[in-house]
């Protein structure tokens, strides 16, 4: 990796920390590249705008923590409704420690959907990429006998989805653990898992 890239990536992950604590709005570019102790002038060389950052920055936010999905999801060797419980559990650490910042994507889909759509629809595309990783899931547990609901795969994974970002949303609002309780409780009566009691 050369200086250049370094320095773009100094940029993104300190700003990105800033952002994720403190909003799009809340965010000035000076606060990132004091953030990174970069000159102003250095923010322009790899970003147009806030906005541009912004959406590299929501790239970034996802890029680890997709690979870690993927590794689980795609691990056969784990039950396939034992990969999404353990897919959801895991997911509160990468959520900027969910019960305190939410999810950045979440946070950023709330705060900027109405006023930037260029982040409205990246945030649409790295949500919808979740939704169709775990529909994946839920149609191999229908294939092998282990998912019983009637309602189709797709549906399903929308629901789970949804009810995921509202669950990180009121642990965020109410700083702690139970509404993640809650989920994870109810999530093989909603999939209909042929196990569940």
């Amino acid at each position: 990796m050369n200086k250049r890239e370094q320095k773009k990536d100094l940029l993104l992950d300190t700003g990105l920390a800033v952002m994720a604590t403190h909003g799009y709005n809340g965010t000035s570019i000076k606060d990132i590249v004091d953030a990174a102790e970069v000159p102003k002038g250095s923010f322009y060389t790899y970003f147009k705008s806030k906005e541009d950052f912004a959406l590299a920055a929501l790239e970034r936010a996802t890029e680890e923590r997709e690979q870690e999905s993927r590794a689980l999801l795609q691990n056969r060797d784990i039950p396939p409704l034992e990969r999404l419980s353990r897919y959801f559990r895991d997911y509160t650490g990468a959520c900027d420690s969910g019960v305190t910042g939410g999810c950045f994507i979440g946070n950023m889909c709330q705060e900027m959907s109405d006023s930037s759509e260029q982040i409205r629809l990246k945030v649409r595309q790295l949500l919808r990429n979740n939704t169709q990783a775990i529909e994946d899931v839920l149609e191999e547990a229908r294939l092998n006998g282990s998912l019983t609901s009637p309602l189709s795969s797709a549906v399903l994974a929308e629901f789970l989805f949804n009810a995921w970002e509202g669950t990180v949303m009121r642990m965020k609002a109410s700083k702690c653990r139970e509404p993640l309780d809650a989920f994870l409780a109810l999530l093989p009566t909603v999939v209909g898992q042929a196990d569940a009691a």
